[in-house]
């Protein structure tokens, strides 16, 4: 019976649909990813820009974080931004039920510090990890600071296995570019601190190794220097996207997302704070989270937009 059906050519199309449909189904349960947990647990991998560092006053402006900013009574009260972050946005479209908000972006870290950030988002079992870090492996002191391709890669590579191995099947990791620290440059040559001191003056100071990022902002920087920081700036952001899509494509238990926004969005003056001239502002804060969200993972729920 088995013979006479592979040998007419109704049992040799059944045969070959059977096969199609086999390998189909294989194919399918191979690379389908498990369901995408809603984001209700957030945790932020992060530096200064992600902790709120000199946004409406100098130091931690937790409340100001694009991601997990909040805004209450006493913000609203004592004038703060309010800068609808992702942690707002998360509440606004999901509820509060079986909310968490975890900060684990320090000021100051740099990839190096991204397995130790990773193990913690993993510990607090969050379904939605945004790493926003680099910033500072391109802003040294000195040009031999800046860490190699190899080394940036090995640092972010450990955090992402962290992420895979650790996290809930379903959730979700958002990598976002290192902004385009040559327009802070731009941007700030026209600006003032507080009003009155020239943020090239303030600048000067990475010479005495008390302003941050030389490698860009030093006056004693040349063109082709600055050009140099910028290639760098551009090259780490190439490892950013290529290992995210490469954890996305075989990680079939959770979702992985990159942007290119914080390096591309042309930002201004009113971006930048007027605190430090070099990290976000109220403003700023805000455009992040905004352009971040529009252009991310969770894009279509926009309530609290």
């Amino acid at each position: 019976m088995v013979r006479g059906l592979r040998s007419s050519p109704a049992g040799s199309l059944l045969l070959l649909v059977l096969a199609l449909t086999l390998i189909l189904s294989l194919t399918s349960s191979a690379y389908a990813k498990d369901p995408q947990l809603i984001p209700r647990r957030l945790s932020s991998v992060g530096d200064s820009i992600s902790a709120g560092i000199d946004v409406d006053y100098y130091g931690q402006n937790a409340n100001a974080s694009w991601v997990n900013g909040y805004y209450g009574f006493w913000e609203w009260l004592f004038g703060y931004t309010n800068v609808k972050s992702h942690n707002q946005r998360i509440t606004a479209n999901w509820g509060s039920s079986g909310r968490a908000n975890y900060m684990d972006a320090v000021s100051g870290a740099d990839s190096f510090d991204i397995p130790l950030q990773t193990s913690q988002a993993v510990s607090q079992s969050a379904y939605y990890v945004t790493v926003f870090m680099g910033h500072n492996d391109v802003c040294q002191n000195t040009f031999a600071e800046i860490p190699s391709d190899a080394v940036f890669e090995a640092n972010f590579r450990q955090g992402m296995n962290n992420l895979k191995n650790g996290l809930p099947n379903g959730a979700t990791v958002y990598v976002l570019a290192i902004v385009d620290i040559r327009r802070l440059y731009d941007v700030g040559q026209d600006m003032y601190a507080l009003g009155i001191v020239d943020c090239e003056v303030l600048w000067a100071t990475t010479l005495l190794g008390w302003f941050p990022c030389g490698t860009m902002l030093s006056p004693l920087n040349s063109e082709a220097d600055r050009q140099y920081t910028r290639s760098r700036n551009i090259a780490f952001n190439n490892i950013l996207q290529n290992v995210t899509a490469e954890f996305n494509a075989n990680d079939p238990h959770h979702y992985y997302y990159f942007t290119n926004m914080p390096f591309i969005y042309p930002y201004t003056s009113g971006d930048v704070s007027t605190l430090d001239c070099f990290h976000p502002s109220g403003q700023g804060q805000k455009t992040l989270s905004r352009e971040s969200w529009n252009v991310g993972p969770f894009a279509a729920y926009q309530r609290g937009s």
